[in-house]
């Protein structure tokens, strides 16, 4: 490179430098001295730390940097420029001494200027920003910069009392802005300022300065010191005044932080160089603001240079190209026109660039450029022809992208490597007939080598399908070693082949180590062993191997070599250990467990089994458990083992079975399915208990609640007969009195008898009756209603009945005591009161379910009745008299009626009252699950 460069015209006056990408110098022209004078370094030496900086700059971003350099000798706009295929940078330098003058401004210009730009146009306010973040992250300290006008540029964690109230707010906001602008004026440069802001919080600012103008301020704020009181009234009737949530305010209060003075000296430290970096980085942007328009100039003495450049290309035999897809411009350097020798005017297009391209790498050149328009790199060689030869070039190009990612414009090299290329020809050629050598001697070694390898993959799979490890102790190095699945068993990551038998002794588990040391070493003399013990893995997991080992001798029958396997027996031991636990609990169990195949085969028979069934194991093992059954159910228990094959469960069956003494003998049998460990039904499990006594114990229970029930209803009726009797002798003492009060009174003694017989009524039909709980309404309410014609035959002589009810419907207690009552009121009220005056009458009784045709196709022939929630109708209805239309239900005076409406609601039901030809009260209600 550096003979290259020597073809530099040596009488070039402007400074022409190379520096390799780590920063040694390579190469100067004689002007370039100056600079490396400046710079303190010679060729051969690195660059300062200052121009390295650039340099490495220029080479990561690939891009060009330019900055002015100021020496004894003049003032040099300097510009670095990357050559990546060279991996150097060259650095050309141009005398602006004459240009001085745009540096000499008349006193005071640059602070104006400097007055007039704001501030967030020269600094990067985002960069001050990330940098306020991650400072708050590592020392929690809140921070903000703010402009002369009041505005926030950046800023980080600012307390909620100011964020949430007095920056919303807009008089405390006024007071937060006038305290930013007016309170923090006169801090010289380097210091800062402690004042309390206009919201009664302290704030300390320090100055921003731009060309010894002041144009911001870095604030920390909103805090109070330790040791002063902290006035809670104060902020309390702040709240009040400016109306904000009193709680909310003062909770935001009290996270207001307390400082020392110390704590608040130590970060305005760091604040006050933060605002001389500001300064000076603010101001640096300033003058560079100044030195894009001195640059405009040196374009003109830029363009001077382009003959140098061109000459260094025909040295490198490199040409360039540069695309502006804005301007739609291509343009070629003259070394490019050379390589591909096309004339220059020529118009340049991608097309013609592809002509020239060898036919059989077109289709990989077009490839690899539509693909680094998507943003690939593209650096590739392939061949040309030119004038019919076959030349090799390099192309590397950077195509540049918008935001957006669409193509702005490239830049590119093109580089003549045909030489090259025929080198690399020889040299392969070279290298393929030695490498043809090379292999034929090593193909067999190769193949032994994968052949050793191959049955080293298969040993490994093997012990890794097994849980077998196998170790190798080598009693003269002392040297062990693990497989691969050894160390797996014992937790342990394969880091190194060879481990001591001191590393194996500690993995053996405490208890067991002194027993296996002992074995080991009896092996030398007896050759062998085999062994289970514990371990404890790395992980501090307890698991079981089991350890066999063999002795190598050597001619002199002396020990030499210990070699052997370790097999991870953890689960085959829980295994055993579970199935010990099962066999057990089978046997110790208190149920006769059977296990039976699908053909009835009796295949498992424990201890109860034999005690149950009076069959010992050998007796009944290999018989059909049909044996079992008693002759009357013959065959059910086939159909229960098919039910079970189709996933049926069966719980707690209920049945007799056949003892060995031919008596039978009362079970509750679950049937289980069996799976084997692939999840196939294998078998049938049959889990009996014997509840022989149970039964017996539960048939004398029932006969005692069913005498008992019967003998309580027998003594209520007694006591409701003894009761009617009681206000029927109470009657006879009004009877033969004339006076109206007396018969009022007659006639209540008679409907509260008439109350008490009908509940008495259900009562005898309960103790007479099969049934205890419930009670055949149907029957009842026809013997109810022929009680009432008796009592009420008088003037009722001609009055028929007509009653409409289904059969057997049957209602608990709860139900039937009320109905009864509400049948009795309804039907005594028609007698009393429908018919007077009358010859004939009618009284007709309908009760009945709303689905009943439906009910009664289900429930034909049945005496015992399942319904859920029932929906019931009852009717009671005359032709008599009829009702008033002023008469009011829920208003009545009658004790009756008042008793019915009662009634109906206890029944959780509604009744209508229907005026017509006579009277008709309709009450529909609910009757819940009955069993």
């Amino acid at each position: 490179m550096t003979t290259d460069l020597e073809l530099f015209p040596a009488t070039n006056p402007n400074p022409v430098l190379s520096v390799a990408n780590d920063c040694t110098v390579l190469y100067s022209n004689k002007a370039g001295k100056t600079l490396l004078h400046e710079w303190g370094v010679a060729v051969g030496d690195k660059l300062p730390s200052y121009v390295e900086g650039i340099v490495k700059n220029v080479i990561f971003l690939n891009r060009p940097e330019k900055i002015k350099i100021e020496t004894g000798k003049g003032v040099y706009f300097v510009g670095f420029y990357s050559v990546p295929e060279k991996k150097c940078v060259n650095i050309y330098g141009f005398d602006i001494s004459g240009w001085r003058k745009f540096e000499e401004k008349p006193p005071g210009r640059e602070v104006g200027e400097v007055a007039n730009l704001e501030l967030a146009n020269i600094i990067d306010v985002p960069a001050i920003q990330s940098l306020m973040d991650d400072f708050y992250r590592l020392v929690h300290i809140p921070m903000g910069l703010i402009d002369l006008k009041g505005n926030i540029l950046a800023g980080v964690a600012w307390q909620d009392i100011c964020t949430k109230f007095h920056r919303i707010h807009p008089e405390t906001c006024k007071n937060c802005i006038e305290s930013d602008i007016k309170l923090s004026v006169g801090v010289p440069p380097g210091e800062f300022k402690l004042y309390r802001c206009k919201n009664n919080m302290w704030d300390v600012a320090t100055p921003v300065m731009v060309g010894g103008k002041h144009v911001a301020n870095i604030f920390s704020g909103q805090f109070f010191f330790e040791d002063e009181p902290v006035d809670y009234e104060l902020f309390r009737s702040q709240a009040r005044k400016y109306g904000f949530n009193e709680e909310e305010y003062i909770a935001a209060f009290e996270k207001v932080p307390r400082l020392s003075k110390e704590a608040v000296n130590k970060k305005m430290a760091f604040f006050v160089k933060l605002a001389n970096i500001l300064s000076q980085l603010s101001y640096s942007n300033f003058k560079l603001s100044q030195s894009l328009a001195e640059s405009e100039i040196l374009v003109n003495k830029l363009e001077k240079n382009r003959e140098d450049f061109n000459r260094a290309q025909t040295v490198g035999n490199i040409g360039s190209w540069s695309l502006d897809v804005r301007k739609n411009e291509l343009a070629w350097s003259d070394e490019n026109y050379r390589i591909f020798c096309i004339q220059k005017g020529v118009p340049l297009t991608y097309e013609t660039f592809l002509s020239k391209v060898h036919p059989d790498d077109r289709d990989y050149v077009d490839k690899k450029w539509n693909m680094g328009l998507e943003g690939e790199p593209y650096d590739i060689e392939h061949r040309i022809v030119v004038d019919g030869k076959v030349k090799w070039v390099r192309e590397k190009a950077y195509i540049e992208f918008d935001k957006d990612g669409m193509v702005t414009g490239g830049f590119g090299i093109t580089q003549d490597i045909t030489e090259r290329k025929k080198s690399e020809e020889a040299l392969k050629r070279a290298h393929d007939s030695l490498e043809a050598k090379v292999k034929e001697r090593t193909s067999e070694l190769e193949k032994a080598y994968e052949s050793l390898m191959e049955e080293e993959r298969s040993l490994s799979e093997a012990q890794k399908i097994a849980h077998v490890g196998n170790w190798d102790w080598d009693l003269n190095t002392g040297e062990v070693y693990w497989s691969h699945e050894m160390c797996r068993i014992f937790g342990y990551a394969p880091k190194k082949l060879f481990h001591t038998y001191s590393e194996l002794l500690n993995f053996i588990h405490p208890e067991d180590r002194s027993y296996v040391d002992n074995v080991v070493k009896s092996a030398l003399n007896r050759e062998s062993f085999s062994i289970d013990h514990r371990i404890i893995s790395a992980e501090g997991e307890e698991r079981i191997v089991h350890a066999q080992g063999d002795v190598v001798f050597d001619e002199k029958k002396s020990p030499i070599r210990l070699r052997g396997t370790i097999q991870d027996i953890t689960d085959h031991k829980k295994a055993e250990e579970k199935i010990r636990i099962l066999a057990d609990a089978v046997e110790s169990s208190n149920d006769a467990i059977v296990t039976e195949s699908f053909d009835g085969t009796i295949i498992s028979w424990n201890k109860t089994a034999e005690q149950i069934y009076g069959y010992s194991a050998e007796e009944i093992l290999g018989k059909n458990v049909s044996i079992l059954e008693p002759y009357n159910l013959k065959g059910k228990i086939k159909k229960i083992i098919e039910k079970v094959k189709h996933g049926e469960k069966i719980h707690h069956y209920r049945t007799l079975r056949l003892k060995k003494d031919g008596t039978t003998t009362n079970v509750s049998i679950t049937y289980s399915p069996v799976f084997d460990a692939f999840g196939e039904l294998k078998a049938i499990s049959a889990i009996a208990r014997d509840i022989t006594e149970q039964i017996n114990a539960e048939k004398i229970l029932a006969k005692a609640e069913e005498a008992r029930k019967k003998e309580i209803h027998h003594r209520i009726k007694n006591n409701l007969q003894v009761i009617s009797s009681l206000l029927d002798l109470q009657a006879e003492k009004f009877r033969s009195r004339k006076c109206a009060e007396n018969v009022e009174v007659l006639n209540a003694f008679k409907e509260s008898q008439d109350r008490v017989m009908s509940i008495a009524l259900i009562h005898k039909e309960l103790h007479e009756g099969k049934r205890t709980d419930t009670l055949n309404f149907s029957a009842y309410l026809e013997r109810l209603v022929e009680n009432l014609f008796q009592t009420y035959r008088v003037g009722n002589v001609n009055t028929s009945l007509n009653i409409e009810l289904e059969e057997n419907i049957f209602f608990d207690m709860d139900v039937a005591v009320p109905l009864g009552i509400i049948i009795n009121e309804l039907v005594s009220n028609s007698l009393k009161y429908a018919f007077l005056g009358r010859d004939h009458g009618k009284i007709q009784i309908k009760l009945h379910r709303e689905d009943s045709a439906e009910h009664a196709n289900k429930e034909q022939g049945r005496t015992t009745e399942h319904y859920n929630d029932t929906d019931f109708t009852l009717i009671v209805s005359d032709n008599g008299l009829g009702i008033t239309e002023d008469f009011n239900l829920e208003d009545s005076n009658s004790l009756g009626l008042q008793l019915v409406e009662v009634l109906v609601d206890q029944l959780g039901g509604e009744i209508e009252l229907k005026r017509g030809s006579g009277t008709e009260f309709v009450i529909k209600f609910k009757v819940p699950v009955q069993n």
